[in-house]
């Protein structure tokens, strides 16, 4: 995440430049009809862990699903089927996360064309889009997980291979911040139930997933916990830690509890729809503490499922994809 010095007539000019193309493309319907390949769905509970929030116009049942299209466009579902274009001009799977405070909000982050990482959220309404910098390796995405109303802890791959990471304080963004590390695909992130503290997981050289924590003073040094991801994929995290990974099989897995927890299972009936390279998506729902899990299928459409009381998914539901 090294930057060159220019001028400060450059950096402007450059900034406008990029807004300006990233604002013109989002105001572009999309007429793809699937999602880009080897990108992956997010997806967040419309309910913000321990606080009962109202749902917004717009938003339906409990979790709200984003899908990046093959021209970049990013979209949005509550589940019902019906896709809602962000436009924005996306290169990688997006991340997203909810969070409450007076009201409900939602924030949205993806990797842009420039390379650099992309913000939006809802609040009464969708922001514009944001660029916050940085350089994310090609073909990655971001992470994100919130510990508390106002605080977001974002996680990227940069050009380096290496884990780095940026934070809004809840007035501002800090700088970003390198935590090492050397990544083969995009990370996935989580603050569990816990305010203060942040559990992140990458694909490592070795194939495997390797874990670090943040317990509210210091990083942890790297764990592995085992495991095979497929080429070209990133683990998912749900906030109540559950691990969900695409195998060398081409088969979800799935491991509970984080360090020293569950060991690794498959993730009961197998998918529908063959996945595609990509990393899946997953979260919990707080009403009813069940993990979902989602993927992309080579076919472009994203699919849902939910663990039953066997803590296994027992069936699929397709989302479709975006028109």
């Amino acid at each position: 995440m090294n930057h060159k010095r220019i001028t400060m007539t450059s950096i402007v000019v450059a900034t406008l430049m990029l807004v300006s193309l990233f604002a013109a493309v989002s105001s572009a319907a999309s007429v793809s009809g699937q999602t880009m390949a080897g990108t992956g769905p997010a997806v967040t509970s419309s309910e913000a862990m321990g606080q009962s929030s109202p749902y917004p116009s717009g938003f339906s049942g409990w979790a709200d699903y984003y899908a990046v299209d093959t021209s970049g466009t990013l979209w949005h579902t509550g589940g019902s089927g019906t896709w809602d274009s962000l436009g924005g001009v996306c290169t990688a799977s997006p991340a997203a996360v909810s969070w409450s405070s007076s009201s409900f909000r939602q924030d949205v982050f993806v990797r842009g064309t420039d390379g650099a990482l992309w913000h939006k959220y809802y609040q009464n309404g969708w922001s514009g889009w944001q660029s916050l910098g940085g350089q994310l390796a090609s073909g990655t995405g971001p992470a994100v997980s919130s510990w508390s109303a106002g605080r977001l802890d974002v996680f990227v791959q940069g050009t380096d291979g290496a884990l780095w990471h940026k934070a809004w304080t809840g007035t501002s963004w800090s700088s970003w911040q390198s935590l090492g590390g050397k990544l083969t695909s995009s990370p996935a992130a989580t603050s569990g139930w816990t305010v203060g503290k942040i559990a992140v997981f990458v694909r490592g050289t070795d194939g495997a997933v390797w874990q670090r924590n943040w317990n509210g003073a210091a990083w942890s040094t790297w764990t592995s916990l085992g495991g095979k991801l497929a080429s070209g994929t990133g683990p998912a995290v749900s906030p109540d830690l559950w691990l969900i990974v695409q195998g060398t099989n081409n088969q979800l897995w799935q491991r509970g509890g984080s360090v020293g927890g569950i060991g690794w299972e498959s993730l009961g009936v197998a998918p529908p729809e063959a996945l595609s390279t990509s990393s899946p998506g997953a979260t919990c729902i707080p009403a009813n503490d069940h993990t979902l899990v989602c993927f992309s299928s080579t076919s472009g459409n994203v699919w849902s499922g939910t663990h039953d009381v066997t803590g296994l998914i027992s069936s699929w539901s397709s989302l479709g994809s975006p028109p």
